[in-house]
């Protein structure tokens, strides 16, 4: 892929069942707003102009990959076990082979994520000279949420996973979106030295932060405006509120 540097390519995690949405359906298929969650995902891929997007899918794939089919640019990787965010972007890896452009990573279930969030992060990431960018917000501390740990300088050091983190780590408010967007070179560079050394056994995203810095790679934050855009769909509930919110402010946000 050559040329690349000055385009953007979109990551979108979509391979998880969805156990407590209650239904042989893949989550991502849900309708939300007269449309199933994942169009309003694969859209803002569009709306940022990504050269290519890649869908990585799992649970009943097929399903997935027949709903979206002949949209430009979109190209699919199956991730068969889910052993992790860093598993899943190892899957789409072969798809985007060279590419040394932005690479955003984003999720199937967060389908409320505005364009005007991520224009913000990808010109911060361009305008700060960062590597490796993560999309932050404030929230007080939430069993969901890895959170930011900063050095005394107020540089990103780490991110820790709430399964991990200490009590003091806890108290962070500085939480994790899990939306990121990476350099190409030093992403392919890193992603095959993650390991599964946590509670979870999985591979983390995460755990790039303290890689790409033990590189002597620049990483940083942006902080997101409101947090409400970031919520992921776990159940059926999280689905009604979010629905209810568009209707009540006129749809979905640009």
């Amino acid at each position: 892929m050559n040329d690349t540097k000055n385009q953007l390519a979109v990551v979108v995690l979509a391979a998880g069942k969805g156990t407590r949405m209650h239904s042989e359906l893949p989550k991502v298929l849900h309708p939300l707003a007269g449309r199933p969650m994942i169009d309003w995902v694969a859209d803002l891929a569009q709306k940022m102009g990504a050269a290519k997007t890649v869908m990585v899918v799992g649970h009943r794939a097929e399903l997935v990959q027949g709903h979206l089919a002949g949209r430009p640019g979109l190209a699919f990787a199956l991730q068969q076990s889910q052993r992790g965010t860093g598993h899943a972007v190892m899957a789409a890896a072969p798809e985007l082979k060279g590419f040394a452009g932005q690479v955003l990573i984003l999720y199937g279930d967060v389908p409320g994520l505005r364009p005007s969030t991520v224009r913000d992060l990808l010109e911060r990431q361009t305008a700060q000279g960062d590597d490796l960018t993560v999309l932050a917000m404030e929230l007080d501390p939430h069993p969901a949420y890895g959170r930011l740990v900063l050095d005394c300088a107020g540089r990103l050091e780490r991110i820790v996973e709430e399964r991990d983190a200490t009590p003091a780590q806890k108290a962070i408010t500085l939480v994790n979106s899990g939306i990121y967007v990476f350099r190409g070179e030093p992403l392919w560079e890193c992603l095959p030295l993650l390991n599964t050394d946590n509670d979870q056994g999985e591979y983390y995203l995460t755990d790039l932060v303290a890689l790409f810095i033990e590189r002597g790679y620049r990483v940083g934050y942006a902080l997101a405006p409101e947090p409400l855009e970031l919520q992921g769909i776990n159940s059926p509930e999280d689905l009604a509120l979010l629905e209810g919110r568009w209707a009540a402010n006129g749809g979905k946000e640009d």
